[in-house]
């Protein structure tokens, strides 16, 4: 299911999904994303946290055994795939699609990846992670140019600082497509 940016801090609140993807190429704010899950994570007694990075000869069971093995030390776990190139390949595939089909009790698996592109989103694996139904999948896009100063004004805000709007235009006008 996809979830909208803005709709991720009030989800969260409630009971957390077996599975989340953060997608986008604008880094800080799927970094913000992230750590906003992890967050919640924490909140709601995820005491264990497991990184799996992906990376050329990546062994793809060892996402199969994290999701079949149960912790010695934590009830609930927070189970994190990054995958800087967004394509797992056909083992990587396969063992995605096996874990959606029967994600592990009490553990949130969340899948960081970069922008999917159009042939990359017809592919199975990507399809379950998109449309899956114990997935939230959340598309992260750049900031509209026409919302940029009103995003650095609510940035600033949330830092406890104020600009005028001619130091907002400006700033906005130095890091636009940043």
């Amino acid at each position: 299911m996809k979830l909208a940016h803005a709709q991720l801090g009030k989800h969260l609140q409630g009971p957390l999904a077996p599975v989340y993807v953060v997608s986008g190429d604008e880094h800080l704010l799927c970094q913000e994303a992230c750590d906003a899950i992890r967050s919640a994570c924490r909140q709601q007694d995820f005491s264990e946290r497991q990184v799996l990075n992906v990376e050329t000869g990546f062994d793809w069971g060892q996402l199969v055994e994290a999701g079949a093995n149960l912790s010695l030390f934590a009830e609930r776990r927070l189970l994190e795939l990054r995958m800087p190139t967004g394509k797992p390949g056909d083992k990587g595939a396969a063992a995605l699609l096996d874990y959606l089909a029967r994600p592990a009790e009490d553990t949130v698996l969340l899948i960081s990846l970069p922008k999917l592109d159009g042939n990359t989103q017809k592919t199975k694996w990507a399809k379950a992670l998109i449309d899956g139904k114990q997935v939230q999948f959340l598309q992260i896009w750049p900031v509209d140019a026409a919302q940029l100063p009103q995003w650095i004004r609510q940035r600033l805000s949330q830092a406890g600082l104020a600009a005028d709007q001619e130091a907002v235009e400006l700033i906005a006008a130095r890091v636009e497509g940043n």
